[in-house]
């Protein structure tokens, strides 16, 4: 076999003996391991020339061990045993080993161009002519994975390690120039760094092994197998995350609070969505409840089409009220979310005022509610634009430049007429009405009546359009007093700064809550600055302890605002403090006793199934001053009466009458107790002429529950019969008469009160029947009265011709019945009245079905016999057009 010329490492170990097997081999190696390893555990400036730090000398570098001369022989002693190793798998351990010490021969000084290419094992000398040097890239496996006893070797890990890139070697320091190397030769030395290198981070994890800068892209440009693949890559990997934390860190706190506006963004869409899905629900209520009521016109189905209104009702309302509570743990995180956002925002004002950030920092729309925060603080009179920096005064001009400091020409205030029904303002009584100031303060969608005892708001009256309300952001700056009232006629600024601010500015009307209508269109941050111009005012204001607010006054609003009556779309809502006369201040603060809110609202009458009559609700709480724990409503939930009592407010018959039907007294609905009060009606005391002119009030309120009202008018029908009338005094049979006289037409005219109408029929017609028989019961002055009940209660000639058949009885009591009907105006001929057996068992009145008109008549005249005492019912029969038959029987 030829000899292969030896090569300047071979030459230099020519005194060394040659290793005989793969055996050899793996000791010598393992012994220069050791040698590394204790030497560096000896003196650690011993060091591979690939640990080095920046802490390194040039002494130290060059005792690196073992040093070049040492690795050379080793590689020349190894490649020569190639001859006598045959078989591939010790080839392939020896070539293994070869291809370490090559990787870490190019990291020790004084190398030359020789030792840039890798060592490769030598031919098998046994005669195979094909065999060839093993070739096993220094990247697939570790060489000292062939090590038995892995723990015997100590691997040092560097503080730093750095691959120069192959156009970067210098010369001058034992490494060969970039003009003693080829292009290839250049880039075989960095593959060998590369590979070693990645081979020290696999092996230890150390994260300086990694790669940066120039040297990673030429690295990633280089071929590469696994191990070099995976070096690169998470060198890569390591350098992005590098970058992206020095990203972070620069962006921190713009990143936070653009994620706070994200959120906020997000709660308020989810919270939007939820309200128009209920508002969804209620429509969709709304045309079911319609349609049903186009498909029903006689009076079988339309009983059985309100069954089914009223069910899909309670469907409707179950929806809503989970949607409504819902929206309600939506508006709390919301509100927390702002709460967060808004304390960050008030940070970045300081910051920008300070000088320590700039408005390029913001996104876009944390620089907008930064500027109307900014803004707010500048009209309030907290911070002088001059004291800004000029960038700052500069971005401000365009929100200052706004009219929104001048009022509107009228203030609206609140609107009696906001619901389907008049909501009068709450009267006051007692020593209120003479603490209370002239007028109303008006504002935009409320109004305040103030108190000059306390110099506080007596109590607050909202409009609240739950469909139209706008989130606008809360802006800063102080409270202001309203140049309207005399300062010392409203809430002092100093109870709410004084050093432990023991005291909220809780809001009578909630800024949430008006925010609503053409006032606020626009750009948000225009009616942003507007609403804290009509809510933060300090007669807008009461005193209350941080834990109150947040844990019982906030929920409360919460709750109106979302919880009563989700059907409703319109709500109005009272709110005020109450005082007691042995209340103290607080350290100079009027602090209040207790805290209240009324709520009313109607549900739609399309949705009730009932056209005429639409339904109101009203919800009443009244916590006090010192209630701890959280809101539950029906701890502080109480009836309007008793609300009253406490507040010495009267807010009027229909919350009175509303609540009343669902918090009854002891002596009933306030219905009941007024129709127990009718016969006051006889009083002689001027007690009467007060009851007169509350049921002429009562009676003609279209807003009140027709079944409420229906119990006054039973009790006046009740004291006009004859009986009744034979005892009171003339004032008092006048005053019943003009009572009657109260009842409005169409009331009488509703199908279920058709038996009342047919009782007062009756009581008139009986007392005319008086007249006519000479009795004095009724005066002159009272027949203007009785003669207008007779139209009222169409006691006239009927249209249709009525004959009586009768079993049972005798003619007298026939022909008195016939009497009686007569004087109703029911056209009986005289005699009218036949005896048949035909009768026996029967109490009807008879009409022909093809006729509307004798249908109403005969249903009328079988009420008017009801109520003369003799029951019958309406029936359709095979008789002649404007013809009745009377069938009766004892």
């Amino acid at each position: 076999m030829i000899e292969e010329p030896a090569t300047g490492a071979e030459t230099a170990a020519l005194a060394d003996s040659d290793f005989d097997s793969l055996s050899d081999i793996r000791i010598a190696h393992l012994e220069l391991m050791r040698i590394a390893s204790s030497n560096e555990a000896v003196d650690p400036t011993m060091r591979r020339s690939d640990q080095v730090s920046d802490g390194t000398t040039d002494t130290d570098t060059d005792n690196a061990v073992p040093d070049a001369q040492t690795i050379r022989g080793f590689l020349a002693r190894a490649r020569r045993a190639g001859r006598t190793i045959a078989r591939e798998s010790d080839r392939r351990a020896a070539q293994r080993i070869l291809d370490y010490w090559s990787a870490e021969l190019v990291t020790r000084p004084g190398i030359t161009s020789a030792d840039i290419s890798p060592t490769r094992l030598a031919a098998f000398a046994g005669g195979l002519e094909t065999a060839e040097p093993v070739a096993v890239a220094v990247d697939h496996e570790s060489a000292s994975r062939e090590i038995t006893d892995p723990g015997s070797v100590a691997i040092a890990v560097p503080e730093s390690a750095t691959v120069t890139t192959k156009d970067s070697a210098e010369s001058g320091d034992g490494f060969a120039s970039d003009d003693e190397l080829s292009s290839d030769e250049l880039t075989e030395r960095f593959r060998i760094r590369v590979a070693a290198q990645a081979r020290q981070w696999k092996n230890t994890g150390y994260p300086g092994y990694l790669l940066r800068g120039e040297a990673l892209k030429e690295a990633s440009e280089l071929p590469q197998g696994p191990d070099i693949a995976e070096f690169v890559e998470a060198s890569a990997k390591a350098e992005t995350d590098s970058q992206k934390q020095r990203d972070r860190s620069k962006n921190l706190l713009i990143a936070m609070f653009a994620i706070l506006a994200a959120i906020l963004a997000a709660t308020t869409y989810f919270a939007f969505n939820q309200r128009n899905d209920a508002f969804a629900a209620r429509e969709q209520a709304v045309a079911t409840a319609r349609q049903i009521a186009a498909l029903n016109k006689d009076l079988t189905v339309a009983v059985e089409r309100e069954k089914n209104a009223r069910a899909q009702v309670e469907d409707a309302l179950g929806v809503a009220l989970k949607k409504a509570e819902d929206a309600a743990n939506t508006q709390r995180a919301q509100q927390a979310t702002q709460a967060t956002l808004q304390s960050a925002i008030v940070s970045i004002v300081k910051q920008l005022r300070s000088g320590g950030m700039s408005l390029d920092d913001l996104t876009p729309d944390l620089r907008q509610s930064v500027l109307v925060e900014l803004a707010g603080q500048v009209k309030s009179g907290e911070v002088a634009l001059a004291q800004l920096p000029a960038l700052l005064q500069t971005a401000l001009e365009p929100l200052l430049g706004k009219v929104t400091d001048k009022q509107p020409n009228i203030l609206t205030g609140y609107k009696v007429d906001f619901i389907q029904a008049r909501i009068a303002l709450p009267r006051l009584t007692g020593d209120l009405a003479s603490d209370a100031s002239a007028t109303p303060l008006d504002y935009i969608n409320y109004s305040l009546v103030m108190g000059r005892r306390h110099r506080m708001a007596i109590y607050s009256a909202v409009n609240l359009a739950r469909s139209q309300r706008m989130t606008l952001q809360a802006t800063g700056g102080r409270l202001r007093y309203d140049v309207r009232l005399p300062r010392d006629a409203q809430p002092d600024r100093s109870w709410y700064l004084g050093p432990d601010r023991l005291w909220l500015p809780a809001q009578l009307a909630n800024a949430s809550d008006i925010a609503w209508g053409s006032e606020f269109a626009g750009d948000p941050a225009t009616a942003a600055l507007k609403l804290a111009q009509y809510a933060y005012v300090l007669p807008n204001t009461m005193p209350q302890s941080r834990a109150f607010y947040g844990n019982m006054w906030a929920p409360l609003e919460n709750w109106m605002r979302t919880q009563h009556n989700p059907l409703a779309n319109r709500v109005t809502i009272f709110s005020g403090p109450i005082f007691r006369p042995v209340d103290q201040p607080v350290d100079g603060v009027p602090v209040p006793y207790a805290y209240w809110k009324l709520a009313v609202s109607s549900v739609p009458a399309a949705v009730k199934g009932e056209v005429r009559d639409p339904e109101f609700v009203v919800d009443a709480f009244l916590i006090p001053g010192d209630a701890t724990g959280e809101f539950k409503p029906e701890k502080y939930r109480l009836p309007v009466a008793e609300l009253e009592k406490r507040t010495g407010l009267n807010f009027g018959y229909l919350i009175e009458w509303t609540d009343s039907v669902k918090n009854p007294g002891s002596n009933g609905t306030a219905a009941d107790e007024l129709a127990e009060r009718v016969k006051l009606l006889d009083s002689a005391d001027g007690a009467s002429d007060a009851l007169r002119g509350e049921l002429t009030a009562v009676l003609g309120n279209a807003d009140l529950p027709v079944p409420e009202r229906r119990k006054v008018v039973v009790a006046l029908v009740e004291m006009a019969g004859l009986r009744s009338m034979t005892e009171l005094t003339p004032a008092g049979r006048r005053n019943v008469l003009e009572a009657l006289l109260g009842v409005p037409p169409e009331l009488w005219e509703r199908p279920e009160w058709l038996p009342l109408f047919a009782g007062a029929r009756r009581a008139i017609a009986d007392l005319f029947l008086s007249v006519a028989d000479g009795q004095t019961i009724i005066g002159d002055q009272d027949r203007d009265a009785l003669i207008a009940l007779k139209d009222r209660l169409r006691i006239q000639p009927s249209t249709q011709t009525v004959y009586v058949q009768f079993a049972g009885m005798a003619r007298e009591d026939a022909e008195a019945l016939s009497s009686k009907m007569r004087a109703l105006g029911w056209g009986i001929p005289k005699p009218g009245e036949e005896r048949t057996s035909a009768a026996a068992g029967m109490n009807e009145v008879r009409y022909n079905s093809d006729s509307n008109a004798d249908r109403r008549a005969a249903e009328l005249l079988a009420a008017d016999l009801t109520a003369a005492g003799q029951p019958a019912t309406a029936r359709a029969a095979r008789i002649g057009i404007n013809t009745l038959e009377i069938w009766v029987s004892v």
